[in-house]
């Protein structure tokens, strides 16, 4: 069964309709370009909310974790949580979520402490050369794939 090829549209099928209002566009401002301040107007981006937001987003001087998440921003001040987003997009701010983590206590902290020195002890010239160092949770030394 041999399938016929369809023709190749070689130009845009206009609209007369669409011609019509190109040919008013160019006749009434001598261009086809839009008119500037022609699009939606923005109503919750303006000077003093992204001022707020950037306020509120951003952690207080010498107070970590102050900072507000979108959520609790849009609660407060009446913007939604998406427009809170682009705003921070906007001023080039990254939102991280915060995440609950176990704090140390002091005899964690005395416990690492002994854990590094007996560490630092064992260390020597000859063994520092054939130590790996690695962040990864499970690491491979070698062809061990």
């Amino acid at each position: 069964m041999v399938q016929k090829k369809k023709p190749h549209k070689t130009a845009r099928q206009w609209k007369r309709r669409t011609l019509y209002d190109l040919v008013r566009r160019i006749d009434s401002s001598g261009s086809a370009e839009r008119l500037r301040g022609s699009g939606r107007r923005c109503s919750v981006r303006t000077d003093s909310n992204i001022r707020l937001v950037d306020e509120l987003i951003c952690s207080q001087d010498g107070q970590p974790g102050t900072g507000k998440s979108p959520r609790e921003i849009a609660r407060q001040t009446g913007i939604s949580r998406s427009s809170v987003v682009r705003i921070a997009k906007n001023l080039k701010l990254k939102v991280f979520r915060r995440h609950k983590v176990q704090s140390l206590t002091a005899a964690d902290k005395l416990k690492r402490l002994n854990a590094c020195k007996r560490l630092k002890k064992r260390m020597t010239q000859r063994t520092i050369s054939c130590t790996w160092f690695s962040d990864e949770k499970i690491f491979y030394g070698g062809d061990a794939f």
